[in-house]
């Protein structure tokens, strides 16, 4: 519901309710209650109360107990590490041979991909958390502003009737000290003159209690901090997610491609992370449950702070806070009364207008009332508007939905990265389970080695290759099949070919030369066998040397 206000032309202020922006109503998330159920044992193993109470020692060790038990568990899962590595390590494989590790190889794939779902799962809560504290610094500007306001129209109207007393009424009493009237006029004139000064005091008396209440309420720093460490905490969060979204594709190339170095070191990236996630678990659970302690019952709290830290009345408070039918405004009775005041000066102004009118001209007239008319309409719209500033329904929307902001999308953000980091943590140490067993059964990578292509014995192409017939010509069979040439088939002499390489390589051709001269010195050292006598042994055959 929202309120109409009207000033009439003797300066009264009416205030009509017309219907639209419904007071919005808060109530606990279920997240919140979830968390605030949860068990607050302290350092003693003690239960204590679950009321929040940040500056309780007490409170504070059950939200640290709660801190440490995702570390405990970091520590536990550090240890059966270190017990399945020294176990992985010392065991020896009896078969040598390697097995195929497809399945282990989509095996870790799919969970890489589930840990990428996990990991965007956290992605997604640091976006809500910094939505529902951008909701929070937004409402909360906005009463910053609201307060503002009120204090800049307190201010407004005190200089407005300040001017009045001052300036205005001086015009006045020269008005009433006129010749042209008589005494009975001077007399009624000076005497409406003190009745606008009296209820300008009154006014300024009714703003006074109302100013000590607004006047020392700030909210710009608190916005500010809070603003500054969300940023950080943003950033830092998306910089340490997108770190493992990084190492995850790191490993899924490694597996891919079955590099042994990458998942050695992903395995040890991987341990860090888990110590990371862990910790930032045990931070998030904290912090959750604290939270959820203060938005099960907000008001408390935050009546205790405003009791201690300002100077407004706690009877303002609640009626912000409640925004019903039954609680009244406590500054209705300030305000009415200075309402009344403003309309008492302005129908004594009327009167004086209405005698002086009588014995003076128009333009003396207005000269002397004009400044006392518009500092009064003035500090009729600054009523006006104070009346709003302090009115329950700007207020308490403001308040509810700066809660709705912590305690709904904060929470929400805050829950989906507890079980982010949990769950990723988790998947992280299956991953360096399975790295294990896979590259047990990964070899070294061939590697290329430098060669020297200079190199005599080093292989040559068969399309570059020189012929087989450059090397060695031994002879060749006649078509008539007889030894036509024996003794170019005779092979030479060993010691002729004492420092050639075997026949079964390629050689270059200045080997090829060093060969060819070799064989030429062969047949000149060699002698010829004598040719057998034909005549004497007429059956004879060629016999083999």
């Amino acid at each position: 519901m929202s309120v109409k206000y009207d000033v009439t032309t003797e300066g009264v202020l009416s205030v009509t309710p017309q219907p639209g922006n419904e007071v919005l109503q808060y109530q606990t998330p279920w997240l919140a209650e979830l968390f605030h159920s949860f068990p607050h044992i302290n350092l003693s193993f003690k239960l204590t109360n679950s009321t929040f109470d940040p500056e309780n020692e007490s409170y504070l060790q059950t939200l640290g107990f709660l801190a440490a038990l995702p570390i405990s568990f970091m520590v536990l899962v550090l240890m059966l590490f270190s017990c399945y590595c020294c176990i992985r390590c010392c065991r020896q494989d009896k078969t040598k041979k390697r097995k195929k590790i497809t399945c282990l190889t989509w095996t870790i794939v799919i969970f890489l991909l589930i840990t990428g779902g996990i990991i965007g799962m956290g992605l997604f809560g640091n976006e809500d958390v910094d939505k529902g504290i951008v909701q929070f610094t937004t409402a909360a500007n906005s009463l910053d502003g609201t307060i503002s306001g009120a204090r800049n129209e307190i201010n407004s109207a005190e200089d407005n009737v300040n001017n009045t007393i001052n300036n205005g009424v001086n015009g006045l009493l020269n008005l009433a000290s006129s010749p042209l009237l008589n005494e009975t006029a001077r007399a009624k004139l000076r005497q409406w003159t003190q009745d606008i000064v009296i209820s300008g005091q009154k006014v300024l008396s009714s703003i006074a209690n109302i100013k000590d209440d607004v006047h020392e309420t700030e909210l710009g720093d608190v916005i500010s901090r809070v603003k500054a460490y969300e940023y950080y905490r943003w950033l830092a969060t998306l910089v340490f997610l997108c770190w493992e979204l990084l190492i995850c594709l790191l490993l899924l190339i490694g597996a891919f491609k079955k590099y042994k170095a990458i998942l050695l070191m992903c395995t040890g990236l991987f341990v860090f992370n888990i110590i990371l996630s862990l910790i930032t678990a045990g931070a998030y659970l904290g912090v959750s449950v604290g939270l959820s302690d203060f938005c099960v019952d907000p008001d408390t709290y935050v009546n205790k702070v405003v009791r201690s830290e300002t100077k407004v009345g706690l009877g303002f408070v609640q009626y912000c806070m409640n925004c019903s039918d039954k609680e009244e405004n406590p500054f209705d009775q300030y305000l009415l009364t200075a309402q009344s005041s403003v309309t008492d000066a302005n129908r004594t102004l009327t009167k004086i207008v209405e005698m002086a009118s009588l014995f003076v001209g128009e333009s003396v007239l207005q000269q002397a009332v004009k400044p006392v008319r518009d500092d009064l309409g003035k500090t009729v719209i600054n009523i006006q508007e104070l009346y709003a500033d302090v009115n329950c329904a700007g207020i308490h929307n403001d308040y509810v939905n700066a809660l709705l902001g912590v305690c709904d999308r904060g929470i929400t953000g805050l829950a989906f990265l507890l079980m982010s980091s949990l769950l990723s943590a988790i998947f992280l140490g299956l991953l360096i389970i399975f790295n294990s067993v896979a590259w047990r059964h990964m070899g070294k990578r061939k590697e290329y080695a430098s060669i020297d292509e200079d190199d005599p014995f080093f292989p040559r192409n068969p399309e570059t290759a020189p012929p087989a017939s450059s090397y060695y010509r031994y002879g060749s069979v006649t078509s008539s099949g007889a030894w036509a040439d024996r003794d170019a088939m005779r092979p030479p002499a060993r010691e002729a070919f004492r420092g050639s390489p075997p026949p079964a390589y390629d050689y270059y051709p200045q080997y090829s030369r060093q060969t060819t001269e070799v064989s030429e010195t062969a047949e000149t050292v060699i002698p010829e066998p004598s040719a057998p006598d034909s005549a004497s042994d007429p059956t004879s055959g060629p016999t083999d040397v």
